[in-house]
């Protein structure tokens, strides 16, 4: 249906799967520590098998009460049991280990792991041990795309349609003005401008270079389903006009 691969975080309990999967490529699903459960983990992986879209694991500090949006004290033997006992019990509610096709971290663990060099060692570690073969999304450039790319693991760059960066090419905040964009034509311009500029426009209104393989949409935005379909329309036409 579409050209650019769309990925979703999926399975926190907003049950937006069943209508946004025919529109997305991949899904990121959530392991259990900040939502979902095992049960919620085999509904979507059989909503997403059922629509053939990919299926990504989504592990996350282990922080339900915040959603794992704030980085907490844990040390670095108890983050590493925590994620490889998420994989690990994501992997087990799959038919085959092999219908895993990538691993995201989420929230504050995602963010950690582009500027924190000891962070992302830990989800590097893991994944070169137990699953070497399995894509990884992360920002272009952080500290868990170097490390993956120099131990020579599979990784795509992502990029965000509903979020605002900083000038450092990093999110933006979510409490601070300019981090989520609510509007699916805010969305596709961004869109628009990483495919035509390979640039996106920071919260301070600067350019910076950008590279996606991959981009990322958050299932428990506000409206979701009807911005995803404005700026799937949009890039379609996008399309026609380039033909």
């Amino acid at each position: 249906m579409n050209k650019i691969n769309i990925n979703v975080d999926m399975g926190e309990g907003f049950n937006i799967e069943e209508k946004l999967m025919p529109l997305i490529n991949f899904c990121n699903i959530s392991c259990g520590a900040h939502a979902g459960d095992t049960s919620e983990i085999k509904r979507v992986v059989g909503l997403a098998k059922i629509n053939a879209v990919k299926i990504g694991a989504h592990p996350s500090y282990p922080d339900r009460k915040n959603f794992g949006r704030i980085s907490i004290k844990i040390t670095r033997s108890e983050l590493k049991k925590s994620i490889k006992n998420q994989l690990l019990g994501f992997v087990q509610q799959l038919d085959h280990p092999k219908d895993l096709n990538h691993i995201k971290p989420h929230g504050a663990l995602y963010n950690d792991c582009v500027k924190n060099e000891n962070i992302a060692q830990i989800i590097v570690e893991i994944i070169e041990k137990y699953y070497p073969e399995i894509l990884i999304y992360t920002i272009h450039n952080g500290e868990l795309y170097k490390q993956a790319l120099s131990r020579g693991l599979n990784v795509y760059s992502e990029a965000f349609l509903d979020r605002g960066y900083k000038d450092n090419g990093q999110l933006e905040d979510r409490a601070k003005k300019g981090a989520i964009l609510e509007d699916g034509r805010s969305m596709f311009d961004q869109l628009y401008n990483i495919l035509e500029k390979k640039q996106v426009r920071t919260v301070n209104r600067n350019w910076i270079n950008i590279t996606a393989d991959t981009f990322c949409i958050h299932g428990d935005h506000k409206n979701v389903l009807e911005n995803l379909v404005l700026l799937l329309r949009l890039y379609k036409n996008y399309l026609k006009k380039g033909e």
